[in-house]
């Protein structure tokens, strides 16, 4: 398997794209390859890790309690009720499930297990609306996410298995130097949102992959997530845009993806090397590192390059916290004069509008889960346009 996957990739890979994901029947979980693939497992069962680096890890943080201003820019929405640091792929299911948020539909668990994948290719888009315990109840032994996701049940071979990311792909919404192996991480590493009607799972790619793209492609669907109960703005909750914000950036600029990084070659139980499943930041494991970050910056000793990884993350938290507190303070001051009812009815729909466009861009950065290092640039100047459209706002505040 191991000195095939590049082979079975090219063979394949166009192949798919075209066609689209197909149903192979019954699911073949993790534990079912296990004694074909003993050293992927191995690496695979490392997801369930809980640790940490300096601007991330897997292991539970209360956001609300970490992030306080977050409890202002999600009130109203679920995730002013419970807002947790993700655990490793492996607890995906679990967590889901055990969330404290309202689910709107059962389609809260298509990035979360191939199971509602699989019933939702033969029962029909109508299975999205159907209620989460309900579809959970009715669905006892699912699993997790594991091979099925990436590979069906073809191991090596990489799919598209989630039928948002292959609508997108087969309008020509995916910019088309993306490669396959991004594609199949970024199938739900991505911005998405549930129509408020049918609950069914889309990419709001249509005009592109930038923030204004994305903010445009919502005011044409007339799309917002909830409306703020102090401002009466109509919101939009960022999810977990890594595709779009790698899309653009150095690394995929000299032809890497994702896998390059996340999935270098290590050694597996056996010592024989292999590509980790073990999808995590490449700072966390000594020997993956030297096979990803370290084989192209040779000129660097390890922790060199762990440095200069941190002060890039630290470059875009710090300016991330920057722009939190000033985004705060202007829905602070809006939701005052929207009690008052003071503004001209101009001014309330400008202000409503410069709320939701930053609160977005802002979001965008902040829910993204390489604490900017994937583009920086890109995360730096969703910051400054969300600090923009703030001064902007604090501006026409000041009138009054």
């Amino acid at each position: 398997m191991k000195k095939n996957i590049g082979k079975l990739f090219a063979l394949t890979a166009l192949a798919f794209l075209i066609s689209g994901c197909s149903s192979q029947g019954e699911i073949k979980r993790a534990d079912d390859w296990k004694e074909l693939y003993p050293d992927v497992y191995y690496t695979y069962q490392a997801n369930a890790d809980m640790s940490e680096t300096k601007f991330g890890g897997s292991v539970p943080v209360d956001y609300l309690e970490e992030h306080p201003n977050l409890n202002s820019f999600y009130e109203g929405y679920g995730f002013a009720i419970q807002y947790d640091r993700a655990r490793g792929h492996t607890y995906a299911l679990e967590d889901i499930i055990n969330t404290q948020r309202p689910k709107p539909g059962a389609s809260c668990l298509q990035c979360k297990t191939a199971d509602f994948v699989v019933a939702l290719e033969k029962e029909g888009v109508d299975l999205n609306a159907m209620d989460f315990d309900e579809f959970v109840a009715e669905n006892e032994g699912m699993s997790t996410i594991s091979c099925y996701d990436c590979h069906m049940n073809d191991p090596g071979v990489i799919q598209i298995t989630r039928s948002h990311t292959q609508k997108a792909i087969d309008e020509g919404q995916i910019p088309a130097n993306t490669s396959l192996e991004s594609l199949a991480c970024g199938q739900c590493h991505v911005e998405y949102y549930q129509d408020s009607e049918t609950k069914e799972v889309f990419m709001p790619v249509e005009n592109g992959f930038e923030t204004d793209d994305m903010l445009a492609y919502y005011e044409e669907v007339g799309h917002s997530d909830w409306t703020h109960p102090q401002t009466e703005a109509n919101l939009l909750k960022a999810q977990h845009p890594e595709l779009e914000t790698f899309s653009g950036s150095v690394h995929e600029g000299v032809g890497l993806s994702c896998i390059d990084c996340h999935m270098p070659e290590v050694s597996g139980e056996d010592g024989d090397m292999v590509k980790s499943h073990h999808w995590t930041s490449p700072l966390k494991n000594k020997e993956g590192l030297q096979n990803s970050c370290l084989k192209c910056h040779s000129n660097l000793e390890e922790d060199e390059l762990i440095s200069w990884v941190e002060d890039v993350q630290g470059g875009v938290y710090d300016r991330t916290n920057e722009v939190s507190d000033k985004l705060k303070d202007f829905i602070d001051q809006l939701a005052d004069h929207i009690e008052k009812d003071d503004l001209s009815q101009e001014d309330k729909e400008s202000l409503q509008e410069i709320h939701r466009q930053a609160q977005f861009k802002w979001d965008f950065v902040f829910v993204e889960n390489s604490e900017g290092f994937h583009n920086s640039s890109k995360a730096h100047k969703n910051l400054d346009e969300a600090e923009a459209l703030i001064d902007s706002g604090l501006e026409i505040l000041s009138k009054y």
